[in-house]
C-alpha cells in the first residue's frame, strides 16, 4: 500500500488553490478579457477561464510529485495507480462567476483508500482559503479556524440550498422541498463551494445539496468533517466518496440543526402519487 505524505499533499494543494484563484480573478468582471462561454451539457455552462484554471490546478498538483490521478469537473488525468485520487472543480460557481456575482470558489480535496483526508476550498473574491487533513485540524489562511454554530434551533437558522439544474428544481420541488417551511431562511448561490465554506465558518447553520458530484462537495465535507460537523444523506448515512455518480442529496451542517434537519426530511409530508 502507497503512504502519501499529507503535509506535502496539502502544500500541493494549496499552491495550485493559490495558482488557479489567481487566475480567476484576473479574469472576473474583467472588461478587457471577455468570457468565452458554452454548454458542455443541456443546463451546464462552462467557460475559458473554468478550463484555464484546471490547467493550472493540475500543472500545480503535478509538479508536486505525488502519484496521485485527478478526477476533476472539467478533466481527467492519470499520475499513478495507487489509491489516492484528487477531487477537483476548478470553478465551483460557474453561473454566478459569469454573471460577475461572488459566490463562487475553488475545491480541491484528497480521497486515499476511500476517506476523504484533504479539503481545501478558495473563495478568492473574499479572500478566504479553507484547508484541513485528517485529523490534522482545518485552519483558515494561516490560523487555525475556529467557528461556532450561529444558532442550534433550525426555526431560526438560515439554511442554503443547492440544486442543479431546472429539470431537478421541477423534480425537488414537486416533494422533496416539504421539509423548507420548519427553516428560517433559506439562500441558494449556484454552487457548492461558497456555502459549504460559509457553514464551516459558521454564518450559515446548514446547507443541503440536490444531485451534487463528488468533486462538488467533497472538498467541503473533509472541512466540516475535522470541524466536527455532520455530513450525510436524508436519513443520516455516510456517503460514499468512491462513487463517481451523482450523490442524490447531501446533507451538511452543526450537529444540532443537522439533527433536526434530519427529522424535519423524515417527518415532512410525503406527496401523494
Amino acid at each position: 500500500m502507497v503512504t502519501y505524505d499529507l503535509n506535502k499533499a496539502r502544500e500541493a494543494a494549496i499552491a495550485a488553490s493559490d495558482a488557479s484563484s489567481r487566475l480567476l480573478l484576473d479574469r472576473f468582471r474583467s472588461a478587457d478579457k471577455p468570457l468565452d462561454t458554452w454548454m458542455k451539457a443541456p443546463g451546464a455552462l462552462v467557460t475559458d477561464a473554468d478550463m484555464s484554471a484546471d490547467g493550472a490546478i493540475a500543472q500545480a498538483l503535478a509538479s508536486s510529485g505525488l502519484p496521485i490521478s485527478i478526477r476533476s469537473e472539467e478533466s481527467t488525468s492519470t499520475l499513478g495507480d495507487g489509491d489516492a485520487c484528487w477531487l477537483v472543480d476548478p470553478l465551483c460557481g460557474t453561473v454566478p462567476f459569469s454573471l460577475g456575482m461572488p459566490h463562487w470558489g475553488v475545491n480541491i480535496a484528497l480521497l486515499i483508500d476511500g476517506r476523504l483526508e484533504l479539503g481545501l476550498i478558495s473563495i478568492p473574491t473574499s479572500g478566504e482559503r479553507l484547508v484541513a487533513t485528517g485529523q490534522g485540524g482545518a485552519r483558515l489562511g494561516q490560523s487555525p479556524l475556529e467557528s461556532a454554530p450561529p444558532t442550534t434551533e433550525l426555526s431560526l437558522s438560515t439554511v442554503g440550498l443547492e440544486v442543479d439544474g431546472g429539470a431537478e428544481w421541477a423534480r425537488v420541488l414537486s416533494g422533496e422541498l416539504r421539509w423548507v417551511p420548519q427553516v428560517g431562511q433559506v439562500n441558494t448561490f449556484s454552487s457548492a463551494a461558497y456555502p459549504a465554506a460559509q457553514v464551516c465558518m459558521g454564518r450559515l447553520a446548514a446547507a443541503v445539496f440536490y444531485k451534487i458530484a463528488p468533486v462538488h462537495i467533497a472538498a467541503g465535507a473533509c472541512i466540516a468533517t475535522e470541524l466536527g460537523l455532520r455530513v450525510t444523506d436524508s436519513l443520516g448515512r455516510d456517503l460514499d466518496w468512491n462513487s463517481t455518480a451523482d450523490l442524490p442529496i447531501v446533507v451538511m451542517g452543526w450537529p444540532e440543526v443537522h439533527g433536526q434537519l434530519i427529522d424535519a426530511m423524515d417527518s415532512a409530508p410525503k406527496r401523494t402519487p
